[in-house]
């Protein structure tokens, strides 16, 4: 296995035992939640999402929930903020 493979293993390794959602975003049009417990809102210009510790809010214009599994969701647009409530 590559050593960023690897190193990506143990970071999930460890998030998964803090029940730490991991979040990558990509500039800012795209924005990746694994550990997704739920959206519970939906909206252009907001998006909120239970990771069971903590709700991620998303604030931005043309959001859109692009891809959406049991546990990972895309949102993709541009945006503007994040902010967690614990």
């Amino acid at each position: 296995m590559k050593e960023h493979q690897k190193e990506a293993k143990r970071k999930n390794m460890f998030l998964s035992t803090l029940n730490a959602p991991c979040i990558e975003l990509s500039g800012n049009r795209e924005l990746l939640i694994e550990g997704s417990k739920g959206v519970l809102e939906y909206a252009t210009d907001s998006v909120r999402i239970n990771t069971g510790g903590m709700i991620v809010n998303v604030a931005g214009r043309e959001l859109n929930l692009r891809c959406i599994s049991d546990s990972a969701l895309i949102i993709d647009g541009f945006i503007i903020s994040l902010s967690f409530t614990v």
